[in-house]
């Protein structure tokens, strides 16, 4: 997978900042110039040029640096451009097993004890292998959903092979209302905001950020989450390179994974 990698200059240069705004570095484009404080305009046509070199090579994914994923209007035209913001969000959701455990680990949640639910719109091969993986890991397990019919063969499936039950249900007021952990695959936070919620529950958003409205709740909502790198390993030498210093550690190893997919033995969730 080719990844360019954009940040803004360490080095301020004066000549660089009016002659040279654009420099490119093997696969870094560097930013001679304060983003934070470009008229809108400049912001566009700096945009439209880093843009310019992408396609020339042929580049639609990039890793932009945490201080300009910090400007909303840069990532916006970023965006604007059809490009796709690596974030760290592809391996998230290959790690969610396991940063489940590690999250049931860190509030002393016994998963055999407790209940998990799964809330989500449509089927894939990915969920369902989560819900696989989950269902034999805790007490019970909910897929709360618009289309229970189309998670049916999959209950089926279950029972047949594991002879575990998994609830199927769309219940606004009980759905939540018992979940000590909540996998939210691809619920909007509108949507997941029509559902009694378990005042004490943790809300796992595989997608985007969620707040919850309700008042009462006094839970947990994870948005995000930490790796390290096993010592001595492929993967920590890789991010401890200088060059990606300035870059949020879950983006680089989720493009270093895609490369290397055995190394994924080698993250450690925090």
């Amino acid at each position: 997978m080719q990844v360019f990698l954009i940040e803004e200059s360490s080095q301020k240069s004066f000549l660089k900042s009016i002659f040279k705004k654009v420099q490119i570095l093997e696969d870094k484009i560097i930013l001679n110039c304060e983003c934070d404080n470009m008229k809108i305009k400049k912001q566009i046509k700096l945009i439209d040029n880093v843009a310019n070199i992408l396609k020339i090579n042929n580049i639609k994914n990039i890793i932009i640096s945490e201080k300009l994923s910090q400007n909303n209007q840069i990532v916006n035209l970023f965006y604007s451009k059809g490009l796709n913001i690596i974030e760290g969000k592809g391996l998230f959701k290959k790690l969610i097993v396991q940063i489940i455990e590690v999250i049931c680990s860190q509030n002393k949640i016994k998963p055999y004890e407790k209940q998990i639910s799964i809330t989500v719109n449509g089927t894939s091969i990915y969920c369902i292998n989560v819900v696989k993986e989950l269902s034999k890991k805790f007490k019970t397990l909910n897929i709360v959903t618009n289309n229970i019919n189309f998670f049916k063969p999959l209950k089926e499936q279950i029972w047949e092979e594991d002879g575990i039950i998994i609830t199927l249900t769309n219940n606004k007021k009980k759905a939540l209302a018992k979940s000590d952990l909540i996998l939210n695959i691809d619920f909007p936070e509108e949507q997941i905001n029509k559902y009694t919620i378990y005042d004490e529950g943790i809300l796992i958003n595989l997608e985007e950020k969620i707040k919850i409205k309700k008042k009462r709740f006094c839970g947990k909502i994870i948005n995000d989450y930490k790796i390290q790198p096993k010592k001595n390993t492929m993967l920590e030498e890789f991010l401890n390179d200088e060059k990606y210093a300035k870059f949020n550690k879950n983006a680089i190893t989720e493009v270093y994974i895609m490369n290397h997919p055995e190394e994924i033995k080698n993250i450690i969730c925090k």
